[in-house]
């Protein structure tokens, strides 16, 4: 276990050095396990945890690493000091290379604003401004990027996988960074004591779990473990439940536990691949996987003034398809390959300038045509092929931008697929949902993140889920920062209730002129319909028919 987690945590990228003065990226000092941006809720550094600086001639050409304890205050020529409260500390160095290092922040460091400077070779950064945070957790990724599959094992230190799977009432670890300070040595083999002083909650979907120990690992220095039970709630089980951390109004990244029923350790989930389905992909060293997707997106604008000539409500239907192969280790460090949510769960993804965070898992894009061929009652449309930096994806608008479009009127669809060099001809009839009636949707005029919120509405049937998401910032531009979440629902509840875990996991928002930049949404969700074409394992279309409105999240 102590090998993974060394390769987990070894963040350190060689870059080109030389003579010239360290540099820290502006916003570039995040926690090592979640990546949670500055600017974040969860953006803060706990003392005690370790985190990455990002910049450019911070060390060595080529990673120097700390190789025993006590660990170093100078490592390769680099050496790091933060001053907060009128003191400076040097932090404990991992690793360090010219583009990034990794460190523990002591925990002698108050909370507060503090400033962080790195010298190299006798050259020092001008200061960077961050913030110290009593506590603030980040669990570890399979992606190294702070998403999907987290570093969640059994008691014996085995990593759950699809095919390994945890079930209910089982115990589980989640290893992470950021619980907080400790009385003893940093540097040192961390003594393990169960912080009880530290209000650790961990929510398993939604469901709140037994925590038994929160505190260090005794593998390394600035590591955290917190041991939980796997809830028993019928209907939580599946393949990518989510599990946040939270302390106080601080919350974790998001990352997933696969649950399967007892007696079963390969997971499923209903609308997903069958668990024989997993364990042929395993079996075989790949999973290649086709989705393809038709939606209307109903967007409603909230103005400070109206606009002559400026029509507030429009619909925009579009059309994707992304075909893609997995090997088992991708697979199993990807937040939905399959594309699947567990009912009654949440997810939330960071964002810079409005798009999520990107991963380091990137699996192989399949060629399945020039384009991909719709017709309906609307008559023919196509989602055409188009590749970017090497990436195969389909894409296609269906009437013009900006403007109300019925191409995608409730009816009946067939996706025609030609085949390409990797993925042979394909079929699949859809039929796309009637919206749902969202009932409340003009009650809701602001959310306040720590009071949740429920959303009501009417229609569907039990072949129809409600995704409900929405995603807030600090602005729109190129560099701002935000969170975008989504909720999944049955049809038949009626209603469903965005919990604060959900909701305080994002910024508040801001308005640019006077305009709200921050939405939220419902869409009603077609059951997926499954099709075979030679070259994939798994093949679906989906329907979803989308209602978002423009508001500010407090």
């Amino acid at each position: 276990m102590r090998n993974s987690l060394k390769v987990l945590i070894a963040l350190g990228f060689a870059g080109l050095a030389s003579a010239q003065t360290p540099s820290i990226t502006p916003n570039g000092i995040v926690n090592v396990a979640s990546y949670a941006y500055a600017g974040l809720p969860s953006g803060g550094i706990a003392p005690g945890s370790m985190f990455v600086a990002f910049g450019s001639n911070l060390g060595p050409a080529v990673l120097a690493q700390a190789t025993s304890f006590p660990l170093p205050t100078s490592l390769g020529g680099t050496s790091v000091k933060v001053t907060a409260g009128g003191n400076t500390y040097n932090c404990i160095l991992n690793y360090t290379s010219a583009g990034q290092i990794t460190a523990i922040l002591p925990s002698a460091v108050p909370a507060g604003t503090a400033s962080m400077t790195v010298t190299y070779n006798g050259a020092t950064s001008a200061p960077a401004t961050f913030t110290v945070s009593a506590n603030s957790f980040g669990t570890f990724a399979a992606n190294a990027g702070g998403s999907g599959p987290g570093s969640i094992t059994n008691a014996a230190g085995k990593v759950f996988t699809a095919t390994a799977a945890s079930n209910p009432n089982e115990a589980a670890v989640i290893y992470g960074t950021g619980l907080g300070a400790i009385n003893g040595n940093d540097a040192a083999v961390p003594t393990v004591v169960d912080m009880t002083s530290v209000p650790v909650e961990v929510y398993v979907g939604n469901t709140k779990a037994n925590v038994s120990y929160r505190g260090r690992s005794g593998c390394c220095a600035g590591v955290d473990q917190i041991t939980f039970t796997v809830p028993s709630v019928t209907g939580l089980t599946g393949c990518s439940v989510p599990v946040t951390v939270k302390i106080n109004s601080i919350i974790s990244n998001v990352t997933t536990i696969p649950i399967a029923p007892v007696g079963a350790r390969t997971c499923s989930d209903p609308g997903g691949p069958s668990s024989t389905l997993l364990d042929s992909v395993t079996a075989k060293g790949s999973a290649n996987i086709g989705v393809v997707s038709l939606a209307r997106v109903t967007t409603n604008i909230t103005l400070p003034v109206s606009i002559p000539g400026f029509d507030t409500s429009f619909s925009t239907d579009v059309g994707a398809g992304t075909f893609t192969s997995y090997t088992p280790v991708q697979l199993n460090a990807t937040a939905s390959p399959f594309g699947v949510q567990t009912v009654g769960t949440c997810t939330v993804s960071y964002t810079r300038g409005g798009s999520v965070a990107a991963t380091a898992v990137l699996p192989k894009t399949l060629d399945a045509g020039s384009a991909i061929k719709v017709s309906g009652p609307g008559g023919v449309q196509n989602i055409t092929k188009s590749v970017a930096a090497g990436q195969i994806s389909y894409t296609g608008v269906f009437g013009t931008p900006g403007t109300t479009s019925t191409y995608l009127n409730p009816g009946t669809f067939t996706i025609t697929g030609s085949g390409g060099t990797d993925v042979g001809a394909f079929t699949a009839v859809l039929t796309n949902p009637a919206p749902i009636n969202w009932t409340n949707k003009d009650a809701i005029t602001s959310i306040t993140r720590s009071a949740g919120q429920t959303i009501t509405w009417t229609g569907g049937d039990a072949n129809t889920q409600v995704l409900i998401g929405g995603t807030s910032s600090n602005g729109n531009a190129a560099d701002s920062i935000g969170a975008t979440f989504q909720c999944i629902a049955k049809a038949t509840d009626g209603s469903f209730t965005i919990p604060a875990t959900t909701l305080l996991s994002l910024p508040p928002s801001v308005q640019v002129a006077g305009v709200e930049v921050s939405a939220l949404y419902v869409a009603a969700n077609t059951a997926p319909v499954l099709f075979n074409a030679s070259g994939l394992d798994y093949g679906i279309a989906v329907g979803v028919v989308e209602t978002l409105k423009t508001l500010g999240y407090k």
